[in-house]
């Protein structure tokens, strides 16, 4: 029998040294948010948290220029990067704890943080952004040179948000929900233009800025009540990111199969916001609070498809005109009247304009159906915004006609502008 040949592989063992070490270090930080020791009190447990970023900025030193070993120096940069996210939720609670804008909800003795005067929350809030924003922007430095100050300002900003003091989960919801559309918009339009920073530290250094509104979407999560409205945003949120994702998507079968997704998705989501927000009304009013968005939604989605934009579309064009329609058949009044009119009206126009006979000719049956309908209103009804309502509707078409006339070609650039391909190639 040969002996068993056995090689060492020593760049595999520092990997491996330098991955464990590195889940200890996040392990540590996370335990800040929800683990209430005994020693001390939270201002001080708090500032020692924030030192262990600091000497993770002296490890990062300590091995960069003595050893010169630059792959742990970047380990420890990254670790810095993650902690600074936690340090601002704990933050957070020591501020919310002194300038809570609404009454403070009971919550578990482990993910309670309270600052002992609103001078002390204010100095934690300072001396925080002292340290922290400079070893912030360093370490972007490290990881990605040419869009560290850009980087800097977005991850300090998305932190900021984390000390907003409140909680109610709709506005964590929105504020979370418009951090990270901003932020993907911002990666789409630069970051992912920038060849500097597809490696792993330029991946890693733009994924920093989202960590801060995802740790508020699972604050709210896991120690607050999120109800249907709080889904829904969450929901709305994944639909918008998956559009502005697919801008850069040159496969035609996924773009339209995400900007199918994503119609569907955010018709959920405002299913979910409208069942568990809005008032209750009557039925025209319901139907159309309902239709009339989701018909948007639907339309603006179909922004990013390719071959199959106009059938997306076109369902919202449907959902539109059949929303209007069902309102005034559920309860006829002056306003499910009118929005047959506008809706069916504008319908009718755009199909005239992209002579789309099937859109001209349904828009115009509903723009019939509601006149009809708003006549034999005012013929039962003494209310003289009925006429009005008509007259003003009238004038307005003729003012958009001769605007139309006078400003051709300016309408012109704008409706090629908002037909065109959202990508020139596509590929099938």
């Amino acid at each position: 029998m040969t002996p068993r040949e056995t090689a060492f592989d020593s760049e595999a063992l520092a990997r491996a040294l330098r991955v464990a070490g590195a889940l200890l270090v996040v392990a540590s930080a996370s335990t800040f948010m929800l683990q209430h020791w005994q020693v001390g009190n939270d201002l001080t447990r708090y500032a020692m948290l924030v030192g262990q970023s600091l000497l993770l900025a002296l490890a990062a030193y300590f091995v960069g220029l003595t050893v010169r070993e630059g792959r742990s120096a970047r380990t420890f940069i990254g670790l810095l990067l993650a902690t600074v996210p936690v340090s601002f939720a704990v933050l957070g609670g020591l501020v919310y704890s002194q300038f809570h804008l609404e009454p403070l909800g009971l919550l578990p003795h482990y993910a309670s943080w309270i600052a002992p005067t609103r001078l002390s929350a204010v100095l934690a809030v300072v001396g925080t952004l002292i340290v922290l924003v400079p070893l912030s922007a360093v370490s972007f430095v490290t990881l990605a040179r040419k869009e560290a100050k850009a980087l800097t300002l977005a991850f300090a900003a998305a932190n900021l948000l984390v000390l907003v003091p409140v909680r109610t989960p709709v506005f964590a919801g929105l504020l979370a929900g418009a951090a990270i559309v901003g932020l993907l918009a911002l990666e789409v339009a630069r970051f992912a233009k920038a060849p500097r920073l597809d490696t792993f530290e330029g991946r890693l250094a733009r994924a920093m800025p989202f960590v801060p509104p995802l740790i508020m979407l699972g604050r709210v999560v896991h120690l607050y009540h999120a109800g249907a409205t709080f889904r829904g945003i969450v929901v709305l949120t994944c639909a918008a990111s998956m559009l502005i994702l697919l801008e850069r998507t040159r496969s035609a079968n996924l773009r339209d199969f995400g900007s199918w997704a994503a119609g569907l998705l955010a018709l959920g989501g405002w299913g979910q916001i409208w069942s568990g927000s809005l008032p209750r009304l009557g039925p025209a009013w319901a139907v159309l609070s309902l239709g009339l968005p989701g018909a948007l939604l639907l339309v603006l989605a179909s922004r990013r498809g390719a071959n199959g934009r106009d059938a997306l579309a076109a369902c919202g064009v449907v959902l539109g005109l059949m929303t209007a329609v069902t309102a005034s058949v559920l309860e006829l009044d002056g306003v499910a009247a009118i929005s047959c009119v506008v809706l069916g009206i504008g319908v009718a126009v755009w199909g005239a304009a992209l002579r789309l006979r099937v859109h001209l000719a349904g828009g115009a049956l509903v723009a019939l159906f509601g006149i009809g309908a708003e006549v034999w209103l005012a013929m039962r009804a003494d209310h003289v915004y009925r006429w009005l309502g008509l007259s003003v509707v009238g004038m307005l078409l003729i003012v958009g006609s001769a605007y139309l006339e006078r400003n051709r070609a300016q309408v012109l650039r704008l409706f090629e502008r908002l037909t065109a391909r959202p990508v020139e190639e596509l590929e099938p």
